[in-house]
């Protein structure tokens, strides 16, 4: 474990923090293009720290056959799931290929897979068939609501209604879209700020906290997810060289979150900072 050398003199002044493997508290790296030895030096500083690596959009179709190979052996050696972008999917299904997609997505070795209809769409019983056809190759399915348009695309209850689909219909994890920059998309204003109106009408209306991963990759969103639904909240699209910074937001040992344990030294119960029940 990563910090082993501190463990006699200081401890996580936000306690609760779970070793993998895990199934909360995870968090999503997304790999915009990243060559071998940078992935070897991110794994190297904060693999402990990485559950999902999600080759963004479509740059697993562009890498070289060694590179993406030798790149999904390493991130399995690591214990580190692989999956490919959600909008490559999309340009299959679009091209009549979904069936070779997948069988494609599981000779190249990646265990995981995201299903989405970010741009273009996919009707209820089309959604349902490829996360069910996704779960019978024997992948760990993420299943992303959100459209990739400026704005809130959709209403909150139709938010709360896939998420609670497509876990019922079979994914494993559930996405909420936020892109790889955090601005101008679903719940996200074009400064990266949150509409938490939509936000907190959103958390009202779900049940499984456990098994939703938020695309949160600003500081700013970091902070506002764990301060509202605890440390073991999911974040994705962390960029890797931010990966250990959330960490450290996670485990109290950043000023922003420390100062969570500092106003509230008085109230030890705050410290555990659990995630809420939905």
């Amino acid at each position: 474990m990563f910090g082993r050398y501190w463990n006699d003199i200081l401890h996580d002044p936000l306690s609760g923090r779970e070793e993998k493997p895990r199934c909360r508290g995870l968090t999503m790296v997304i790999d915009s293009g990243v060559g071998l030895r940078l992935l070897e030096d991110t794994l190297d500083s904060a693999g402990e720290w990485i559950d999902f690596w999600k080759f963004g959009f479509g740059t697993s179709y562009l890498h070289p056959p060694q590179l993406l190979k030798a790149k999904l052996a390493l991130l399995e050696q690591r214990g580190v799931l692989a999956y490919p972008g959600g909008t490559l999917f999309e340009a299959a299904i679009l091209q009549g290929r979904g069936e070779e997609f997948l069988q494609t997505v599981r000779q190249l070795g990646f265990r995981g897979i995201e299903i989405s209809d970010g741009t273009i769409s996919l009707a209820p019983d089309e959604r349902r068939h490829w996360i069910r056809a996704a779960k019978g190759c024997g992948f760990v399915v993420l299943a992303e609501t959100g459209k990739k348009r400026a704005g809130l695309a959709m209403k909150v209850e139709e938010y709360a209604r896939q998420l609670e689909q497509d876990l019922e219909d079979g994914a494993d994890y559930v996405i909420v879209e936020g892109r790889e920059s955090g601005r101008n998309v679903g719940f996200y204003r074009e400064d990266g700020s949150i509409r938490e109106a939509e936000l907190n009408a959103l958390l009202q209306n779900l049940k499984e906290a456990d098994r939703i991963l938020w695309e949160a990759p600003q500081k700013q969103q970091q902070e506002f997810f764990l301060r509202r639904l605890g440390l073991r909240v999911n974040l994705g699209n962390i960029h890797p060289a931010d990966v250990l910074a959330l960490e450290t937001l996670r485990r109290g040992l950043r000023s922003d979150t420390l100062r969570w344990t500092f106003e509230n030294r008085e109230q030890p119960a705050l410290a555990a900072f659990g995630p809420v029940q939905f």
